[in-house]
């Protein structure tokens, strides 16, 4: 059975740097899909940038926990702090959010996206993992099918790596239940989804690695490449790694890897 890999940037939209950086790894490197964080009032300037790559697959990358929501704070007040921003304390999503709040939001993102792109998304996936939450992974598969949008991102419970958390740590144990619940909705959404799921921050000797665990069928692995400017700095405890990543996604040591393999480079629009 062949084997096919999308390898998708989060963040594109984070900052201009971020986003050109993107951009980069698609051109000059092995990079095939981006998901799109629309709610930054300068995501209208960088959008043009997607439509000059139009190989590159585009999803919304919908987020609850960087910059302001897209719709007004009085709409969305559990989503915010006093201030009017996201809180980035994923203890107060779980525990304090509306859930039909962030459903408006994340509908508010998607629309804008949409508006942006000119075309129906390719898939969703969130900011942070958030869908490893089953009520957020039952928002998002909620979302897909009223916007017709054909595709999602799977995490699967395996993408914690082994010896991570201690057999008696409760949050370990805690997480793989979110896990397992965030996937099984995602595998009974009839929405189309990779078979494996790759993840974590890597540098070349990473990366190749990770190419090794390519499995037949479709695997997405998540990278977070990109540039560094200071809107970047404000926003992100991710900096500089990000550099790191977007070198290994352009060597040529990668596309060699690609090939010598025989994997298919592909985007979500190829689970349709």
């Amino acid at each position: 059975m062949p084997r096919y890999l999308i390898i998708n940037a989060d963040d594109f939209g984070l900052s201009e740097a971020v986003s050109r950086g993107i951009i980069k790894a698609h051109r000059e490197g092995i990079l095939t899909s981006t998901s799109f964080m629309v709610n930054f009032p300068w995501a209208s300037e960088l959008a043009p940038m997607l439509k000059e790559a139009p190989e590159l697959g585009v999803g919304i990358h919908l987020n609850l926990t960087a910059g302001n929501p897209v719709l007004p704070k009085e709409q969305v007040a559990s989503l915010v702090t006093g201030e009017g921003q996201f809180s980035k304390a994923i203890l107060h999503l779980r525990f304090r959010v509306d859930m039909a709040e962030a459903k408006r939001e994340w509908a508010a993102q998607v629309e804008r996206g949409i508006a942006l792109l000119g075309r129906t998304p390719t898939h969703l996936d969130t900011h942070r993992y958030l869908q490893g939450f089953p009520g957020f992974a039952a928002v998002m598969v909620d979302l897909a099918r009223e916007y017709g949008i054909p595709a999602v991102r799977h995490i699967y419970p395996d993408m914690v790596p082994p010896g991570t958390f201690s057999h008696a740590n409760p949050v370990g144990l805690l997480l793989n239940r979110y896990l397992r619940k965030a996937a099984a909705i995602v595998a009974g959404s009839g929405l189309r989804h990779p078979d494996a799921t790759l993840a974590g921050d890597f540098d070349l000797t990473g990366l190749l690695r990770q190419l090794d665990f390519v499995t037949d069928g479709v695997t997405e692995l998540i990278s977070h490449p990109g540039e560094v400017d200071d809107r970047l700095r404000s926003l992100s405890s991710m900096r500089e790694h990000r550099e790191v990543e977007l070198a290994a996604l352009t060597s040529p040591e990668a596309k060699a890897k690609i090939a010598a393999l025989g994997i298919r480079q592909v985007s979500f629009s190829h689970l349709g």
